[in-house]
């Protein structure tokens, strides 16, 4: 077998619950932030793919919006994005988190994918609270979900800690023994196929999650206006565009020091992420219920027919 008929390529979905860390277990893999991560649910709301690369494999991961119930069109547009990432991919890598498993439901959201054909590997995170003492994660997991169950559905299972990076090795090798030998899809530089003016406004997103509380961050949507990219600057012009005036103030917070605390802590991410300076100029603005009108959801990107 020549070089080429021995390199491997698959995609892989990344499921779960929110909030059990598949974003941060993504950008572990890639070595990028190419998912935002925060600790509010519903952080993801759409298929982001991460492209890993080494020298005998590329790895196509797809990062899914967390499993929830529907409470608008949003809401709707993210459950349809899980169902299709389903369809031709190679692989289910289904995420729980060993600190807050859903000990009622777990047994039933798992068997609803035993039927699919694709090859399953469970990921159990944040093995790093248990100072990686791998009885008591057996035994905590037992407590919860026989692990002789796991097994029929499951081809393999592996520990891992997304946010300290361990076993990651030993779970992207787990990865490339069942995904098939294939081409190159993507350039071998490449970490994601989202554009760059994409990744800056979740990165502009993120800052909103981290910094403001409560609901106003899921009410928000990021839109980039201008990208005018020259060779020592960028020039960026940013709108958050939320659902209620109330919030509108809160953004924008007293003397406007809460949007310039999300522009400054945005910018420093994009300047990283662009390695060039950047000057970002943000704007707030309403749209009422943008996130249950099905125009305002196309006009956003959110188009159930590009899925």
């Amino acid at each position: 077998m020549n070089n080429q008929l021995m390199f491997k390529s698959g995609f892989v979905s990344i499921i779960g619950e929110p909030n059990v860390g598949k974003s941060t277990l993504l950008n572990s893999i890639i070595g990028e932030t190419v998912s935002i991560t925060s600790k509010k649910p519903q952080t993801t709301r759409r298929n982001l793919k991460g492209i890993y690369n080494d020298s005998d494999s590329q790895i196509i991961f797809v990062d899914t919006p967390g499993i929830h119930k529907v409470k608008n069109k949003l809401d709707e547009y993210m459950d349809l994005s899980i169902k299709k990432s389903l369809n031709d991919i190679d692989l289910i890598l289904y995420l729980i988190d060993i600190n807050s498993i859903d000990i009622e439901n777990i047994e039933k959201k798992i068997k609803k994918i035993s039927h699919l054909k694709q090859v399953k590997i469970l990921a159990i995170n944040k093995i790093d609270v248990y100072n990686y003492d791998f009885l008591k994660i057996d035994e905590k997991i037992n407590d919860i979900i026989k692990i002789d169950f796991l097994k029929t559905v499951f081809n393999d299972i592996v520990y891992v800690s997304s946010l300290k990076k361990k076993n990651i090795d030993i779970l992207v090798n787990t990865i490339k023994k069942y995904i098939p030998y294939g081409p190159m899809y993507y350039d071998v530089n490449d970490f994601t196929d989202e554009t760059e003016k994409n990744i800056v406004a979740e990165y502009i997103r993120q800052q909103c999650l981290y910094k403001l509380s409560d609901e106003i961050p899921h009410g928000i949507i990021v839109v980039i206006d201008k990208f005018i990219e020259k060779k020592d600057i960028c020039h960026i012009f940013a709108k958050l565009v939320c659902e209620k005036d109330a919030h509108k103030g809160i953004i924008i917070g007293k003397d406007g020091k809460m949007l310039k605390n999300i522009g400054t802590a945005s910018r420093i991410m994009i300047e990283k992420f662009l390695n060039k300076k950047v000057n970002l100029q943000i704007f707030v603005s309403v749209k009422k219920n943008w996130r249950d009108e099905e125009t305002n959801l196309i006009n956003f990107g959110f188009n159930k027919k590009r899925i």
